[in-house]
């Protein structure tokens, strides 16, 4: 099982005695783990499942992405020591909510001098909106966090507050299903807690604090640059409700509304990741555009309740640490349950100078937020130090207690510490049973993940479930409002949608096409399809931009297929699509999830290269396209089965048969064009009946054509199979009334957006019905294009364009109906004024 992890006298090892033994707790688990190579085979697991769980920890302005890990070897406490840290962060939420009501009111703590004003007042923290604003159900501190050491002797102490914004729940609840999924025989000899329940019970205190029966919750934040976007997507998916950002918002007449695809949806409640001063910029910071404007207002009004309060945060503030005995002494009359880790203030000048003249002892940290500065950058430490001291406390360089893990099947040590959470309920502050305790990824580094830490799984060990937590708000409502989805999930569905379409039908049409060279095509042949192929290439997003769009041998197909820089690749159009799931992680399921990262894996590894020869092109360009025909089918095939099919999955397949109805309305064009060329010019020519039967390969059609008509390739019947068919799923028709029944399923018929569109998709296949294509090609001319022909062809090649036009049209009008709301938003105004 690899060497021994090599002990440090001076700080506590949670795991090893000072015999270099395991711990009695710890025993039977360790006994259990097994020998190192299987010990590396369940760590490649362990991050296996991690990356299809899609657990990351993404630090803006860096290179470190998808950072997390979880170790095979769980932490442990025992029921005691549980109750201790229980009683210890139920006394600490007490005191700081008692704290800073007192603080936004009448402030007899700064009156006495238990606290220095500047202390309090001069916090960058401290916000004066709050002052005489209610806050949320008469409390501050709703969900909480508490950050936890262990001094050398093994005693617990306190290392932070993140009583406004506890960041890792997702994390905790995550390592566990790592755990329990890769190595669930480590659970057979103890008791464990479960922690499964945490999403709802926070989702229950959400409703519970709401102005009105039956509310609308949210989760509000920053937006996909946050480094925890992974865990707000897991804690919106978990609890089922949206995940928004700012401009997903729009406050009338006091009230807040989601931009939702059916119209605006009131919000009554809100769970923000944003801090105070992002939160409105009518009242804070006026350059922030993660906020809404007239939120504040809204809170001042009673009509939307926000978890935590505005202006919590200041409980979270470092420098309150050194004063947090006193602050328990005065508002509660008790000593600490759980002491806290030496810390000192350098606003004040004592502390100060007697950090500096013992700077190699300490790191210095920031008021609130991960960092940190030791005393190897000493110049800088200072520099900073002298030019705000206020804004800095000082802790011991050895913060943190020594672990033992696991890396490449060997024992190492690590540093160490815990994050612990509750959530108030109204019989009190409930600490849930398990932790995110957070592990160093080297011997020398931080826990925190904004210096590449991962984790453990912690284990509350009980002897007897806990009984169920009584009426204090933990009571699930026998209705729930139906989900709603916002306009900007829609649109990122619906591109989503879009891009896999198209990457998938590019991906069969080089596949065709490879083979067509191969096996079926001279050589003189391939030079008189490759024209014909490029045209078949579906439109890119701009009218009449193309880019580097020709498939004509195999290093241009290569290209198309692998070069990420073109506008129209397959990998191209791969990333943008993952792009907008990636925004979609609270609404995607873990199911369907896995196909997706299968996808960006091998895109990563497998890139274009410039110099490749024409053996390795062509080996790549096929595996690739097998990749791309594999993974998206099974994508949308494991979505329907896994998802919650509303209105966010149906504007993905609205953009999966309006690309799809674009692709097959181009062929329709491109076929016709070849055939007016035909009828201009004389020459070499290939029959007719060969270049169609290519034509419907390549879009996926001849065997359906040849089930249908039971003939071979005619231009009347293959383009009334391409437009007119209501079985073929390529057919433009199919589409058309495929996306009109999508309308209707999402939206209310009534709705002025969803008539709009409806009529629009009438008048369409409308137009489309009334063609006779046997008009332009009449029994008789067989697989030859007559000269008279020319006339008719050339007015059919100008109806396929306008309705190709048309076919195109759609998106404008679903984006303008449905993924925007200013005219809503108008019209509300005009109502409510």
């Amino acid at each position: 099982m690899g060497g021994k992890a090599v002990l440090n006298h001076s700080r506590w090892n949670e795991v090893m005695g000072v015999d270099g033994k395991p711990r009695a707790v710890y025993q039977p688990l360790v006994a259990r783990l097994p020998a190192a190579a299987d010990l590396r085979e369940l760590q490649d697991r362990l991050e296996g499942t991690l990356r299809e769980l899609g657990m990351t920890f993404e630090v803006p302005g860096t290179s470190l992405k998808n950072t997390w890990f979880c170790d095979l070897l769980p932490q442990i406490f025992t029921e005691e020591e549980w109750t201790l840290i229980v009683r210890g962060f139920q006394q600490r939420v007490r005191a700081f909510e008692a704290l800073l009501q007192d603080v936004y009111g009448p402030r007899e703590i700064l009156r006495e001098g238990v606290l220095p004003i500047p202390l309090v007042l001069g916090s960058p923290h401290y916000q004066h909106t709050a002052t005489g604003l209610k806050p949320t159900h008469g409390s501050y501190l709703h969900l909480s966090g508490l950050c936890l050491a262990r001094d050398p002797a093994g005693q617990l102490v306190v290392k932070s507050h993140y009583f406004s914004h506890p960041s890792g729940l997702s994390y905790m609840i995550q390592n566990r299903r790592l755990l329990a999924r890769v190595a669930p025989e480590l659970f057979q000899d103890y008791s464990v807690a479960s922690i499964a329940d945490v999403p709802t019970q926070i989702l229950i205190r959400l409703r519970s604090v709401a102005p009105r029966p039956e509310p609308a919750a949210v989760l509000l934040t920053p937006g996909t640059g946050s480094a925890v976007y992974s865990e707000h997507s897991f804690l919106a998916r978990r609890m089922g409700i949206p995940l928004v950002q700012g401009n997903d918002l729009v406050v009338l007449n006091d009230t807040l509304f989601l931009k939702a695809v059916s119209g605006l949806e009131r919000v009554d409640v809100i769970y923000s990741r944003l801090a105070d001063p992002w939160l409105d910029p009518l009242v804070f910071r006026t350059d922030t555009r993660a906020g809404v404007a007239g939120l504040v207002n809204c809170l001042r009004q009673g009509n939307l309740a926000m978890i935590n309060s505005v202006g919590a945060q200041l409980s979270d503030d470092r420098s309150f640490l050194h004063f947090s005995n006193a602050i328990i002494r005065y508002y509660l009359g008790e000593w600490p349950v759980l002491p806290t880790l030496g810390t000192y203030w350098l606003g004040d000048l004592d502390q100060r100078e007697m950090v500096l003249d013992n700077l190699e002892r300490f790191q210095i940290r920031a008021l609130v937020g991960e960092k940190a500065m030791t005393p190897t950058a000493h110049e800088t430490t200072l520099l900073e130090i002298r030019r705000a001291p206020h804004l800095y406390v000082a802790q011991p360089v050895m913060d943190t207690v020594e672990t033992l893990c696991f890396a490449n099947g060997r024992r190492v040590r690590r540093s160490q510490d815990h994050l612990v959470y509750g959530i108030q309920t109204t019989s009190g502050f409930h600490v849930f049973d398990g932790a995110l305790t957070r592990v160093a990824s080297t011997a020398h580094g931080r826990t925190e993940s904004e210096h590449g830490g991962g984790g453990k799984d912690t284990w509350v060990l009980r002897e007897q479930p806990l009984a169920e937590l009584g009426s204090g708000g933990f009571h699930r409502s026998k209705l729930l409002p139906s989900r709603l989805v916002t306009s900007r999930v829609a649109e990122a569905f619906y591109w989503m949608g879009r891009y896999l379409e198209r990457a998938l039908e590019v991906s069969r049409i080089i596949t065709v096409i490879e083979t067509l060279e191969m096996e079926e095509l001279s050589s003189a042949e391939r030079k008189l399809y490759r024209p014909v192929w490029d045209r078949l290439l579906p439109p890119l997003d701009i009218p009449g931009r193309r880019g580097r769009r020709t498939i004509g041998n195999v290093a241009e197909r290569y290209r198309m297929m692998l070069d990420a820089r073109d506008a129209g690749s397959v990998s191209g159009m791969i990333g943008r699509s993952l792009v907008n799931a990636e925004s979609l992680r609270e609404v995607i399921s873990p199911e369907a999830w896995s196909p997706l990262v299968a996808l960006r894996v091998f895109f990563d590894r497998n890139r274009w290269r410039e110099r490749a020869s024409e053996q390795m092109a062509r080996r790549s360009t096929r595996r690739s396209a097998e990749a791309v025909t594999g993974l998206i089918p099974q994508f949308f095939a494991t979505a329907q089965n896994s998802m919650l099919l509303d209105d966010g999955w149906r504007f993905c397949e609205l953009g999966q048969y309006v690309e799809r109805s674009v692709a097959s309305a181009n062929a329709s064009a491109s076929i016709v064009r070849s055939l007016a060329e035909r009828s201009e010019r004389s020459g070499d020519l290939p029959p007719v009946e060969i270049e169609l039967s290519a034509f419907l390969r390549l879009i996926g059609s001849r065997d359906a054509y040849r089930r249908i008509y039971q003939l071979r390739s005619e231009p009347a019947p293959v383009q009334e199979l391409l437009w007119q068919n209501r079985e073929m799923p390529r057919s433009v028709i199919f589409c058309l009334e495929r996306c009109a029944s999508l309308v209707e399923a999402s939206l209310p018929q009534a709705s002025r957006p969803v008539q709009v569109t409806l009529e629009f998709i009438q008048n369409l296949v409308r137009q489309i019905r009334a063609v006779n294509w046997y008009r332009y090609f009449p029994p008789g001319t067989e697989t030859e294009v007559r000269v008279s022909q020319r006339a008719e062809l050339a007015e059919l090649r100008k109806l396929v364009h306008d309705l190709l036009s048309s076919v195109r049209e759609l998106h404008v009008i679903i984006s303008d109906n449905f993924l925007n709301h200013q005219s809503t938003v108008a019209e509300q105004e005009t109502i409510v004024s």
